[in-house]
């Protein structure tokens, strides 16, 4: 993971100075400032598009043959190795190409790390004493709006949806009982009215209850491990889920676990009734499993002390901009803005950027699936097309360089990545999905333009005469090596052992000789004749 953060930031710090420069200049809109990104940066690529271009066109020469070879010896693969061996020497390159799609795949890298950071990349905040604060900041919102949003649910609910928020209401009110009953000097009680808005109250609850959790169930687990501490994490709790370690009572005494405790319970109700005591209901966790994707989970350390240890998600910035520009309106009519519970300093400044990250209507830091409505419906319409467009030039352009070659499973294979798209889409940032559908605008229009100017057919129809040309240079060396070869060999010749080319030396010097005879001159052996 770290090697991988290091490339995000190795080539995505200069290339957010680069949107940096973009966004600053006057346009002041992050999808404006996206879109002219995008297209510098397919510009700087461009040649390596070529090149990828050409070299797709070379291959295709060599792809019958190599098929051939595979198929000929393909239970022989030492010769197939020799006989590829010498495809190579007439121009085969089974890795021709692979450099500029590396290169390209690391520059993606730093585009991906530059478009879904704006925190770092737009508005400079320092990682570890403002960014990571306001990562944790918002997980502790967002953990206190769960249980908020469900006590204000007032729709008329059955079946699952009404299960559903029978689970997080209870565990709403474990989570105030375990508060209430863990009160430190100088704190308050609170009563159920705590859960009707997100407020500073509601967040220090969930806050402190959620760690206070994970440090008993770590002192629980060290005294069942000789005193050592073990990493937890908050979904291994007794309160988040059924436990699996045994325990001990007021006495000291080891008793089972929470698991088998509960495999021993023979009836359905008694069951219900015992893991509804001893754990998140289905939905809460579900809820929290979405916190700890979009942002990470609180462990407790091998030292006992509780923290937020970060996802691996990309889009982490993006979250907490959407939460830090999210105003809520509550049953009681009461409106809070989430930004006030944040600790930043230059809260304007994140202000400014919340809201330029609006383009069309559509917010960069929405997620689509929680917001399906236009224009963020369009988005994801637009982006799934698009991304099946670019399938399509791209299994036509296969099919032109190599006839035959693209097989029904190939296509399938090509065909996946639309409905990657459509799930990408909907599930992260819209900021992510508007990236993907500027990029793959910009890459559908430069295959249109360089099948127009550098069509699949005229490219091999040169890498042909190249060969052509390389097979007659190569011929034509392989033929003075013969010469050569054949002027070097060892024969007997009048009882010695001469060189081919000694050989027919003397019988150049004799006929001369004999000529000289024959019109009554002079011999004499020149410097050609020795």
């Amino acid at each position: 993971m770290d090697t991988i953060n290091f490339l995000y930031s190795l080539i995505g710090t200069p290339l957010g100075y680069l949107l940096y420069f973009i966004y600053e200049i006057g346009i002041k809109n992050v999808g404006l400032a996206i879109i002219i990104f995008t297209l510098v940066v397919k510009l700087a690529m461009l040649p390596l598009s070529i090149k990828q271009q050409k070299n797709t066109a070379r291959s295709a020469i060599f792809a019958p043959k190599v098929r051939e070879i595979q198929q000929k010896y393909k239970n022989n693969q030492q010769k197939q190795q020799e006989e590829l061996a010498k495809l190579q020497q007439q121009g085969y390159s089974p890795m021709g190409g692979c450099g500029s799609m590396i290169l390209t795949f690391l520059l993606l890298f730093g585009v991906l790390d530059v478009v879904y950071r704006p925190l770092t990349h737009i508005a400079h905040l320092n990682a570890d004493s403002e960014i990571v604060p306001m990562i944790q900041e918002s997980y502790d919102i967002k953990a206190a709006a769960i249980f908020v949003d469900e006590y204000n649910n007032i729709a008329l609910l059955e079946g699952n949806a009404l299960k559903d928020h029978n689970d997080v209401v209870r565990d709403a009110k474990k989570i105030l009982d375990y508060y209430n009953s863990h009160l430190e000097a100088g704190d308050k009680a609170y009563d159920e009215s705590v859960w009707n808005s997100v407020s500073a109250d509601s967040i220090k609850i969930v806050n402190r209850a959620l760690r206070g959790i994970l440090k008993d169930e770590y002192e629980t687990v060290k005294a069942n491990n000789n005193g050592n501490g073990k990493e937890i994490a908050l979904i291994n709790t007794d309160m988040f889920a059924i436990t699996e370690y045994k325990r001990t009572d007021a006495d000291g005494n080891l008793i089972s676990s929470e698991k088998d405790e509960l495999k021993a319970i023979k009836d359905d109700a008694e069951k219900t009734a015992y893991r509804e005591a001893h754990c998140f209901g289905d939905k809460t966790r579900q809820l929290f499993s979405t916190l700890q994707t979009q942002y990470g989970q609180l462990k407790a350390m091998s030292d006992g002390t509780v923290t937020l240890v970060a996802s691996a998600s990309l889009q982490r910035e993006l979250y907490v901009l959407d939460t830090f520009g999210t105003v809520k309106t509550y049953a009681d009519g009461s409106t809070v803005e989430y930004k006030q519970f944040f600790s930043v300093n230059d809260t304007d400044s994140i202000q400014e950027l919340y809201n330029n990250l609006d383009i069309l209507g559509i917010m960069l830091v929405h997620v689509p699936s929680e917001h399906l409505s236009f224009p963020m419906i369009m988005l994801i319409v637009v982006a799934t097309l698009l991304s099946l467009v670019q399938a399509f030039i791209s299994n036509r352009q296969m099919e032109k360089n190599n006839p035959g070659a693209v097989g029904g499973g190939m296509k399938v294979t090509m065909y996946i990545m639309p409905i990657f798209s459509l799930f990408f889409v909907i599930n992260v940032p819209a900021g992510a999905g508007f990236y993907w559908t500027i990029s793959y605008v910009f890459g559908i229009v430069q295959s249109i333009l360089l099948n127009k100017l550098m069509s699949p057919e005229k490219l091999k129809a040169q890498a042909e005469a190249e060969y052509k040309a390389k097979m007659k240079i190569i011929e034509a060396q392989a033929s003075r090596v013969r010469d050569t070869d054949r002027d070097n060999s060892i024969v007997e010749y009048n009882g010695e052992k001469l060189t081919q080319k000694e050989i027919n030396r003397r019988k150049l010097a004799e006929a001369r000789r004999q000529d000289a005879i024959k019109y009554g001159e002079e011999y004499i052996e020149d410097d050609d004749d020795i």
